[in-house]
């Protein structure tokens, strides 16, 4: 365990326990402990491993098993290494957090191919436990909730359309909008969480954005 104790009560008072939990085999949870912080894997992936929050807004994931899905978003990138990224967890509609060695937190839209990762522009001392403790803590972001093409949030659409889902599921396009589908409700519906993502992330370019200045300008291509 690190020597740096960092605890989670504030996610906990905030959502409860995470439920509906699918454990993670403690040969996994063994080989993740050099690559993410101790805190989340003894406070959040050995309690509750693959689990979920709100009805399924946000999941807990298996970083093992979302491994080729990074592998597809990052592969050949000169910066951002895929086997030092870890997906830890996902949104209703496949937006993920995920922990990078090199620069913490990142934040990978699916949808619209967007990658956020403010400590790539602006690097802090402060710990990765605690930048991870943030940002698990803020899971309920609205930045989780896409919007339709009416600006309206569709979470709470698609939970009374299709039900809540369950862990290991999003909210999916029927047609990706990489591919010309609209952001409309009658878009999307409960898929497989690997499968879905992996398919966008074959069929969408993804650009890195700059999140540590207001006006988040796009910067490179992933993959340059």
């Amino acid at each position: 365990m690190n020597t740096y104790t960092v605890t989670y009560d504030r996610f906990f008072d905030k959502y409860g326990n995470p439920y509906d939990v699918e454990k993670i085999n403690d040969e996994e949870l063994d080989s993740l402990r050099n690559h993410l912080p101790d805190t989340f894997i003894e406070y959040i992936l050995a309690k509750f491993g693959s689990s979920k929050i709100k009805n399924g807004y946000f999941q807990f994931c298996s970083p093992k098993k979302y491994q080729p899905v990074i592998e597809e978003v990052f592969k050949g990138d000169r910066d951002f290494k895929s086997s030092r990224t870890h997906a830890i967890g996902f949104s209703s509609c496949g937006r993920i957090l995920a922990c990078n060695e090199d620069y913490k937190e990142i934040k990978i839209d699916i949808l619209d191919g967007r990658i956020l990762c403010s400590e790539f522009f602006d690097p802090t001392k402060v710990s990765p436990d605690i930048t991870l403790e943030i940002a698990v803590k803020n899971v309920d972001s609205k930045a989780n909730d896409p919007c339709d093409e009416d600006e309206k949030p569709m979470f709470k659409r698609l939970l009374k359309k299709h039900g809540e889902l369950k862990v290991g599921q999003i909210y999916a396009p029927i047609l990706h909008p990489a591919m010309g589908g609209p952001f409309t409700v009658d878009n999307f519906r409960p898929a497989d969480a690997l499968v879905a993502m992996s398919i966008a992330a074959q069929s969408t370019s993804f650009t890195l954005y700059n999140a540590s200045i207001p006006s988040v300008p796009a910067v490179r291509r992933i993959g340059q």
